[in-house]
C-alpha cells in the first residue's frame, strides 16, 4: 500500500497535480508503522 501511494504521489507531481492531503497522512502513518516493526523486531 505504501509503495502504491508513493507511486501515485510521484505521478501526480510529474503531472503537476496535487494528491489529497489524506495521502500524506496515510503515507506517514504507514512509514511510522514500518519503523516501529523494525525497532520491535530488533528488540525481540
Amino acid at each position: 500500500m505504501l509503495k502504491q501511494l508513493k507511486k501515485e504521489r510521484r505521478w501526480a507531481f510529474l503531472r503537476l497535480r496535487r494528491t489529497p492531503p489524506e495521502h500524506a497522512a496515510i503515507i506517514e502513518k504507514l512509514e511510522q508503522m514500518i519503523r516501529n516493526e523494525q525497532v520491535n523486531r530488533e528488540h525481540l
